[in-house]
């Protein structure tokens, strides 16, 4: 797939903007703090509704304004398609109608951030892609809970099941009185949501694994072998490979007197990881700074061959001033494995060698938030 145009109103530092794509290679060029990194995160937000950037929504209008709306034609196999995003901020002196956003599909208005799942795909490179290997566990439950829903829009509603459920027990569990055959209730529907959120996550990390490591193939010329292993809060010697909801009920009844006494569910898959080994070693703990920030190209790569398996489509590539954290071997073996994908690439400086040979670019220069 491929974004043809994409229309920014009063997003971030960008009045009003409308701009038309090369359906190959997009370079967006321009000194710091002129808005390159906002144009990508605009595609993005088509895809998942959210900023890769910030939790904090009211920073995505523009100041002293109410509302601001991103909107994206795009091309499919089989169909065009037009998404759009609109963002209520705080408004002028706070005095606006209130956050919140409102999806439309095609012409169609929605409230609902799940109309866009299955719609648009896109994948960011980042610097701040070397969290998911060294970050906390939090930071790759995150990464890998947004990827899933990105490819299985259905378990949007199976990971909104658990958390539900989740929230349910521990505001019980902070009743004065908690009594044992209530919370049985509330065992059960934690433990069925449970198993379904770890049958998920167990699943997509074993594809990613084997697409990581042709990938990580790819980009060190085979210097390092990658895999990945998913580390449950509930051991899987307790539950099965299966991740049977039996198994994890009888490990909450039986951690049922700690969660009363702290009041909190203190297992399940809110506490879940997955460690990244390359030829054996865990990145984490022990890889280099180079080795860190090869895996983490390798998984955003992986997740390019995960979609085109899944949807059939090719995902929209938004490498975010990734380049120049690359050695021109590396961006040479980056770009030419990108194929059919439509790309989008920012820097601040002048361009790498690689960067000099892509062939029919359209390069935009941007300046105060205006493609000039």
């Amino acid at each position: 797939m491929v974004i043809e145009t994409l229309e920014l109103t009063d997003f971030r530092n960008y009045e009003a903007e409308e701009v038309v794509f090369h359906e190959k290679i997009n370079i967006v060029t321009g000194r710091n703090a002129q808005g390159k990194t906002s144009l990508v995160e605009a595609i993005g937000l088509l895809a998942l509704g959210k900023s890769f950037r910030t939790r904090r929504e009211e920073e995505l209008v523009r100041f002293g304004e109410e509302e601001a709306r991103v909107r994206g034609v795009f091309r499919k196999r089989d169909r065009g398609l037009s998404t759009e995003v609109r963002i209520r901020g705080l408004g002028v002196r706070g005095q606006g109608p209130g956050k919140g956003k409102t999806y439309v599909v095609n012409g169609v208005e929605s409230g609902t951030v799940a109309d866009l799942f299955g719609g648009v795909y896109t994948i960011v490179f980042s610097p701040e892609d070397l969290r998911i290997v060294k970050g906390e566990p939090q930071v790759r439950r995150s990464f890998l809970d947004r990827e899933i829903i990105l490819q299985r829009p259905m378990y949007y509603h199976k990971l909104k099941r658990f958390k539900q459920a989740l929230k349910n027990r521990n505001v019980y569990l902070k009743e004065p009185n908690v009594r044992r055959d209530l919370l049985d209730i509330y065992d059960e529907q934690l433990a069925d949501a449970a198993s379904e959120v770890m049958k998920e996550r167990s699943a997509w990390l074993m594809d990613l694994s084997a697409a990581a490591a042709l990938s990580a193939d790819m980009v060190t010329a085979g210097a390092d072998q990658l895999c990945l292993e998913y580390r449950p809060n509930i051991s899987l010697s307790l539950i099965g490979d299966e991740c049977d909801a039996a198994g994890i009920l009888e490990v909450y009844s039986r951690g049922r007197e700690r969660d009363i006494l702290v009041r909190s569910t203190e297992s399940g898959p809110h506490r879940d990881d997955f460690s990244i080994f390359a030829s054996g070693v865990d990145l984490r703990v022990y890889g280099s700074q180079g080795q860190q920030r090869t895996a983490a190209l390798a998984l955003r790569l992986a997740e390019r061959e995960l979609i085109k398996k899944e949807t059939g489509e090719d995902a929209i590539l938004l490498l975010d001033d990734v380049m120049s954290e690359l050695d021109a071997d590396r961006q040479e073996r980056l770009l030419s494995g990108f194929g059919a994908n439509q790309i989008f690439i920012t820097s601040a400086g002048p361009f790498q060698e690689a960067a000099l040979k892509l062939r029919a670019a359209k390069v935009m220069r941007v300046e105060g938030g205006r493609i000039v």
